[in-house]
């Protein structure tokens, strides 16, 4: 399980930085730094919050392709 956590993590990590491809230079360096930052203070969560933190950031990319 600690697995499928750890690739789904990894993947929604690098579908965010993907998106930010798009952006003007100086917003996509803001928004990565905000990704990186995020991730990282979210990592040592308990699962309960960790189920939260995927569950909204998927919501998110989600939004983002409809746009």
């Amino acid at each position: 399980m600690v697995g499928r956590h750890v690739s789904r993590v990894r993947a929604l990590y690098k579908r965010v930085l993907q998106l930010h491809r798009v952006l003007p230079p100086d917003l996509k360096a803001l928004g990565d730094q905000y990704v990186k930052d995020e991730f990282r203070r979210h990592k040592a969560v308990g699962s309960d919050e960790a189920q939260r933190f995927l569950q909204e950031w998927e919501g998110s990319t989600n939004l983002d392709t409809c746009v």
